[in-house]
């Protein structure tokens, strides 16, 4: 099985640091981690570089949002992918073989997965589950972006709708996904955390959210 992770970096440096290296300890299985950093000051660029080398780093002088930057990404994927996933720099892996069973899941049947996602301020309401080679999955209208995997070829026929910065990416894949006769879920057994849960992020880089906020989230 051949992954790709896709991951926006944009300060918030120490969130990198740990989550990267928690994607790298519990993820079960080998993968090419690609980064699109947008602009970020904090040394983040740098540690990058000096972490991950340039072979898969992307780097711009500024934001240009979530779908803009996944779209980059999914244009430089070098070859074929049999699973894709889009990897926020503030999910917290905690589970061994993460990675290895949400991917080998997505890519053998026709779902956007994730982990179960736990301190989100407000989590997605189930509404029923059903079963996919013997995993329990958690229905849901949609997933969040923080960690969401899609079979490779999903990417032949979506893009990310430009015209907004950000908010309502996740939204949107996981609406046409479903027009598409496709489910979205999180598998049961394995968890992960948005890394210091929603209120713990604003609360420790209140100044990140009152610049995303001004750069606001336009409706489709």
């Amino acid at each position: 099985m051949r992954v790709a992770i896709l991951t926006l970096t944009r300060d918030r440096l120490e969130y990198t640091q740990h989550c990267f290296a928690a994607l790298h300890k519990y993820a079960g299985c080998e993968f090419d981690h690609y980064v699109l950093d947008q602009g970020s000051k904090d040394g983040s660029r740098e540690w990058l570089k000096d972490e991950y080398g340039s072979e898969y780093l992307f780097t711009l002088g500024g934001n240009v949002g979530i779908p803009r930057g996944m779209n980059y990404l999914l244009d430089h994927l070098e070859g074929s992918y049999d699973v894709v996933v889009k990897f926020d720099n503030d999910c917290e892996l905690t589970q061994a073989d993460t990675l290895k069973t949400v991917g080998e899941l997505a890519h053998e049947e026709d779902a956007l997965l994730s982990p179960r996602i736990l301190g989100l301020r407000q989590p997605p309401p189930a509404q029923g589950e059903f079963v996919l080679q013997g995993e329990t999955i958690i229905d849901v209208p949609q997933i969040g972006g923080i960690f969401l995997a899609a079979a490779g070829t999903m990417y032949n026929r979506y893009r990310y709708p430009k015209g907004f910065v950000w908010g309502l990416d996740d939204v949107h894949v996981c609406r046409w996904f479903r027009m598409q006769g496709g489910r979205c879920g999180y598998v049961k057994r394995l968890e992960a955390w948005h890394y210091q849960t929603t209120d713990g992020q604003h609360a420790r880089y209140p100044e990140y959210f009152q610049r995303t906020l001004a750069e606001g989230k336009p409706s489709l």
